[in-house]
């Protein structure tokens, strides 16, 4: 199947040169998602987004612009993340027709992640160790062209919510380990700021789902968005952002089912 990369990318950083560079050879797209469209490298292609539209929806340009070229198949690449030697070519190989699905064994500051857990009251986790998991990263995942993000999500769930309708539809979600990325990890938009918080927390509501808040799950994640603040020792302005990103969710269209 042809292979096409996409790397949505929201401000010209060093961190964007070092993803293209993991990747070169390859059919690359950098969906430029910045206010001031100044995302530009020489001998890459380059679509432009109306600026600040979010994760979801600039990977979305990618995925449709690379089926328009004819790809089967994409690698979804964060601007902060730079495939290890070989690696793009082990998930091509490995990528079947009962797959959804596919990402590397990620390493981040952290620690490796093998994945993400999900429980079914609404809490995720990093997985630490290789086995199974019910949801990848979009940090880096291989999925077909066709498939999209729903583009409700800005940065935070999205990738989640998307392997929970593959596997809806009986197809695997899985961490292929002989694959690995450097992932740094908040190198777009920093995890622990205000917008971060905001956009985890109405995009952890919408992917609940079910009433205007996600019932009682849906205060279970408020409550898990607040602790974790807590826990991190802040900073204060984290706890704006949980509750604009509440305000966000209430006034966002519903989620597709």
């Amino acid at each position: 199947m042809k292979l096409g990369v996409v790397i949505p990318c929201f401000r010209q950083t060093a961190s964007l040169l070092a993803s293209v560079s993991s990747v070169r050879g390859s059919l690359i797209v950098v969906v430029d998602d910045s206010t001031d469209g100044g995302v530009a490298i020489q001998g890459v292609e380059r679509v432009r987004t109306q600026g600040a539209v979010g994760f979801a929806s600039a990977a979305n340009t990618g995925l449709a612009y690379l089926e328009d070229l004819g790809c089967e198949l994409a690698l979804v690449l964060n601007d902060d993340a730079a495939m290890r030697p070989g690696a793009l070519d082990v998930l091509h190989q490995a990528f079947s027709a009962g797959d959804g699905a596919i990402a590397p064994v990620l390493h981040e500051p952290e620690g490796p992640v093998f994945g993400i857990r999900v429980h079914r009251s609404g809490r995720i986790h990093l997985a630490r160790k290789s086995g199974a998991v019910e949801a990848l990263s979009g940090a880096a995942i291989m999925l077909r062209c066709a498939e999209r993000f729903d583009s409700g999500f800005v940065h935070g769930f999205e990738d989640i919510e998307l392997c929970e309708r593959l596997s809806q539809r009986g197809l695997a979600v899985r961490v292929i380990d002989k694959a690995h990325c450097d992932h740094a990890a908040g190198g777009t938009v920093g995890r622990r700021t205000r917008q971060a918080q905001r956009a985890g927390m109405a995009g952890h509501l919408r992917w609940l789902g079910g009433g205007v808040l996600g019932g009682l799950r849906g205060g279970f994640a408020i409550g898990l968005n607040i602790a974790q603040v807590l826990k991190e020792g802040g900073p204060a302005p984290r706890f704006l952002g949980i509750a604009e990103g509440v305000a966000d969710h209430l006034r966002a269209s519903p989620r597709r089912h």
